[in-house]
Order: C-alpha cells, then sequence, then structure tokens
C-alpha cells in the first residue's frame, strides 16, 4: 500500500509546481524589471533609462510596484524617486485627480 503512495506524492508535487512556475508577476512590478516596448515600437530599442531619456520622442515607463512614498513622475514618465522600467513612444496618462 505505501509503496503507490510515493510516487502518487511526488507527481501531485510536480504538477503543483508548474502552474506557479508558469505564472509571472506583470512587468513593471520590481525595480530590476526593463518591460519589452509594444511590437514596432521604435523606443523600444533603448535598454536603459538614460538612453530612453535621452531621446526626445520616447517616454519612461514608471515603476509599478509598491513604493514607500508616491513616485513623482515628470511629464515623460521619468520620476526622481522611482525606477524606470522601460521605454516607450507612448505618452504616460495625466494622473488622476
Amino acid at each position: 500500500m505505501i509503496r503507490w503512495l510515493l510516487p502518487l506524492a511526488l507527481a501531485v508535487l510536480v504538477a503543483g509546481s508548474v502552474p506557479a512556475a508558469a505564472q509571472s508577476l506583470p512587468c513593471g512590478l520590481s525595480p530590476q524589471d526593463w518591460c519589452p516596448a509594444p511590437a514596432g515600437d521604435p523606443c523600444g530599442r533603448h535598454r536603459t533609462a538614460a538612453d530612453c531619456r535621452a531621446d526626445a520622442a520616447c517616454y519612461g515607463m514608471p515603476y509599478r510596484g509598491e513604493s514607500v512614498e508616491a513616485c513623482l513622475l515628470d511629464a515623460r514618465g521619468f520620476a526622481s524617486n522611482c525606477p524606470t522600467v522601460g521605454c516607450t513612444s507612448t505618452p504616460p496618462r495625466a494622473p488622476r485627480q
């Protein structure tokens, strides 16, 4: 009877770990993220916040993760107190008021 419990337990462990490994957090929630721009977006060629900021046609993708204080974004989506997590040619949305 115990003979079949070990293989069953291993199968359950493996099956239970696959969905968790396949799931990932949306891009931009980790300060280390660098999110891809939409397909065909010319600003997607930039791989750092400095390169993105240097291109006047591009906007920063703001960090969406948790922060002790609200991110202070400029008109182009770059924050003085939070990381930039990507580069896009789409302007940031106006903040809700």
